[in-house]
Parts: C-alpha cells; structure tokens; sequence
C-alpha cells in the first residue's frame, strides 16, 4: 500500500511541479567554418536603450571538440567545446545582478549541439534567460 501512496505522490509532483521552459529568447543556427554571426543585445531599463553585439564563429574542429572565437561586448574570448555534457556550452552573463540574484540573472547559453565533419557545419542552441524581460535580443 505505502509503495502505491508513493508512486502516486511522485506522480502527482512530477505533473504539477512541471513548469515551462524558463527561457525567454531561443535560436538555432547552423555554421560553416569562419561563418560570422551577429546577435544584438539591448537592455530595457535605461530610459535610452544600451546595445551591444556578440559575435562568434568556428575556426577548427578536432574529432569531438569546436573551437570558437566568441566577442562580447568589445572583448575577443576562445572557448573550446566538447561534445560532453557540461563542456558543450558557453555561459555569458548579459546584465549584473539584481536585488535577488536568483530573480534578476540574465545571462546567454550557447550550447554545442552537433558537429556534421563531412558537410563541415556545426549546429549551435542561443538560449537566453531572462526572469524580469530586461534585455532585447536580435538574432
């Protein structure tokens, strides 16, 4: 009997404890080698709007690992990324921190989903999170 009661509370948990996706801004591309891309960032809480550009590329790929030359805010970073769990994406945060640090992050994932060696493409995910709508995002 306590096995049914538990199965059914976890299912319960499972059903209303599922909330959606917690992520304001998506995209998906997919780039050949050198292949540059822009993406605009504009905050909302200043009375003029404050823009910013993050661009990326890929230069190299080594059996399961992409090399990318990442600009962000005037500042060049490289990142090499894993077809790993955890070592296949990129946290960039976009705006410091609110009152509440759990509430007020916004920060941009790009996530490594797939390397295609013989078309010579890789595909990545543009995630970006944002609780309170604070930044506009143009891909």
């Amino acid at each position: 009997m306590s096995k049914i009661l538990i199965s059914f509370f976890i299912l319960l948990s499972v059903i209303y404890g599922a909330k959606k996706s917690n992520w304001a801004h998506t995209h998906h591309y997919i780039l050949k080698k050198d292949e540059v891309t822009n993406i605009g960032i504009s905050t909302t809480e200043s009375k003029g709007l404050d823009k910013s550009s993050l661009f990326f590329r890929w230069t190299s790929i080594v059996g399961d690992r992409v090399t990318i030359l990442l600009n962000h805010k005037g500042y060049p970073h490289q990142y090499i990324l894993y077809k790993k769990r955890s070592l296949d994406r990129v946290k960039l945060n976009l705006l410091l921190d609110g009152s509440s640090r759990l509430e007020d992050r916004t920060y941009l994932l790009l996530v490594l989903t797939d390397i295609n060696q013989d078309s010579q493409e890789v595909s990545f995910d543009i995630l970006v999170s944002d609780n309170k709508n604070r930044v506009l995002v143009e891909f």
